[in-house]
């Protein structure tokens, strides 16, 4: 039942230009012509380098939180989990990504994906919170085919 693959987070050894100004999603924008600052992605996917991991996805329980094998996720065990934030933990002693929902005094393990079903966390399932996923790095040009058959359907 593996479903992920940690790496340990490393120090980077480029710097990536971060632009001043911020990408509109709604409407055009004039490109900047200039470069701010530089970033660390270390640095900007946690305050705790020691207590963050990386993690790759295997299986699909997550797809409909946009999350998809082979992405890769920031795992921060210095983050306590809240209703909905997406963990990884060891169920029965195997790695497992899902999402935690408390309803109540029940703490289930959600996944999001209808061909899986919830796990109740109660006194017969062993399972330890291994740290909460804050940010995934998604492959866009992966799944660039579902993409353009929606703008083919659209423009039909």
């Amino acid at each position: 039942m593996k479903e992920i693959t940690l790496f340990r987070r490393g120090t980077a050894k480029t710097l990536i230009p971060l632009f001043s100004d911020r990408i509109h999603a709604g409407f055009e924008s004039p490109a900047a012509d200039y470069e701010e600052a530089s970033i660390d992605l270390n640095d900007y996917v946690s305050r705790y380098p020691e207590a963050t991991f990386f993690a790759k996805v295997e299986g699909d329980c997550m797809i409909g939180s946009g999350i998809y094998p082979d992405d890769m996720l920031v795992v921060d065990r210095s983050l306590n989990p809240q209703t909905g934030d997406v963990v990884v933990g060891t169920l029965n002693g195997d790695f497992v990504l899902r999402s935690y929902f408390t309803r109540g005094c029940q703490v289930f393990l959600m996944p999001d994906n209808k061909h899986y079903k919830p796990i109740e966390l109660n006194a017969a399932v062993q399972f330890e919170i291994w740290g909460v996923v804050p940010h995934t790095i998604y492959n866009q040009r992966r799944r660039n085919s579902a993409r353009v058959n929606r703008f083919e359907q659209l423009l039909r």
